[in-house]
């Protein structure tokens, strides 16, 4: 048996990033930067209207008031999309839609809820009457105040997500160097699953691990290659690791990998011709985690076929190997206080079902929820995140700080 550490330190060793492409643009999300993204051009690239309102002079409106409203002549109109026609003459006003560009001579825009408009036919305003000013500047969209050539967008190492996929869009990107969202398959073992559907008889459990892992898959951003739920029959695991391997980058597998007379897991694999990196780490719930590089040089985790086992290998040691196949840099997780004692086995490193709030004072606090077994799905369900005690330590104190993790890796304060 590894402690944690150890587990991370032979992931790091054993991934490979992923091949590095250029993307188009329509398939950029969930695939991770290589290098900087910078901008190609200002935005906005030129002056525009920020609302629908009419292009001034601001000097030529300084002095109106209820009392004193200025009347001005509107000498055309400016729509988004189009050109902005000739200079704006002194002592007279332009038209213009959100987005249009500025005319020349203009310094500010007028919004059209604070005119009031002389209509001489339904199309067409020929003066408006102003007694309020608008300050030099105002409404105007200036040329870069968004993004400037050069700048950079995005650092290398980054997942791309759709808030990223706006910025680069916007600055004239047509295509980014990126490594790909990784290909999971996903396998759950074991005689007594019944999938969803199936009738109910004595001796039968309900796959809970296949749709949590599938679920889990997509909603990280990888790519779901394959689900099956397979026998404990050798020939029957063995057959459908191979073929699970053929379009994946990663493999996980539930159940199989204990010591009782039907976890073949281990065996399998050596079959198969790959090599067990590792079996059985410091850590509760998840002490028999596997992991195995195949033939075909794909990593396989053997998660242990309890649910909350799954959940924490898949949190705490798959998922850091997924971040590493795009090259992106390890989570930091937060401190917070626990609000209860917390007892373990100091030998053994404990991820714990737990809410995470913030306290009056603006303070992340955490506690345990009642059933941590690893068999327990209904803590996890009304979880919100992880706490977490590392090895070495059996007690921990109400109010001592521990460390904490989301449910699911977050760019939040990362």
């Amino acid at each position: 048996m590894i402690r944690y550490s150890e587990a991370l330190e032979i992931i790091a060793r054993a991934v490979e990033p992923l091949a590095a492409s250029d993307c188009p643009l329509d398939r950029l999300g969930n695939t991770a930067t290589v290098g900087d993204i910078v901008s190609k051009i200002d935005v906005p690239g030129f002056a525009n209207s920020a609302m629908d309102g009419f292009a001034v002079r601001s000097a030529d409106i300084g002095s109106a008031s209820d009392g004193n409203p200025v009347r001005l002549p509107v000498q055309g109109r400016v729509a988004a999309g189009g050109q902005p026609g000739e200079e704006l003459r002194a002592g007279t006003a332009v038209e213009i839609m959100t987005g249009a560009p500025i005319p020349s001579g203009a310094d500010a825009v007028i919004p059209v809820e604070r005119v009031e408009q002389d209509h001489t036919d339904q199309e067409t305003t020929h003066q408006i009457i102003i007694k309020k000013p608008v300050a030099a500047g105002a409404n105007v969209r200036l040329p870069g105040e968004d993004f400037q050539q050069g700048d950079t967008l995005l650092r290398g190492g980054q997942l791309i997500r759709p808030h990223g996929i706006m910025g680069i869009a916007a600055t004239g990107i047509d295509q980014v160097r990126t490594r790909p969202a990784p290909r999971v398959a996903v396998l759950t073992t074991g005689n007594e699953l019944a999938a969803s559907g199936a009738p109910d008889r004595a001796g039968i459990i309900r796959d809970a691990n296949g749709p949590y892992l599938t679920a889990c898959i997509q909603h990280l951003g990888a790519t779901l290659s394959t689900h099956a739920t397979v026998s404990d029959d050798p020939e029957a695991l063995e057959k459908s690791i191979r073929v699970a391997q053929q379009n994946a980058d990663m493999v996980l597998t539930t159940g199989g990998v204990s010591a009782g007379r039907f976890d073949n897991v281990p065996d399998v694999i050596v079959r198969l011709g790959g090599e067990v990196l590792f079996h059985k780490v410091a850590i509760r719930p998840g002490k028999p985690m596997l992991l195995a590089r195949l033939a075909g040089g794909q990593l396989l985790f053997g998660l242990p076929g309890n649910p909350i086992a799954v959940a924490a290998c898949l949190r705490f040691l798959a998922i850091p190997a997924l971040r590493l196949l795009q090259n992106l840099p390890a989570e930091r997780f937060h401190a917070a206080r626990t609000m209860e004692d917390i007892s373990k086995k100091p030998e053994l490193r404990f991820f714990g079902k737990a809410r995470v709030e913030v306290n009056e004072d603006g303070q992340l606090q955490t506690r345990l929820l009642p059933g941590q077994e690893s068999f327990k799905i209904n803590p996890l369900v009304k979880s919100n995140g992880w706490a977490i005690v590392p090895e070495g330590v059996g007690t921990i104190a109400a109010g001592d700080l521990i460390q904490v993790a989301p449910l699911y890796p977050t760019e939040f304060l990362q």
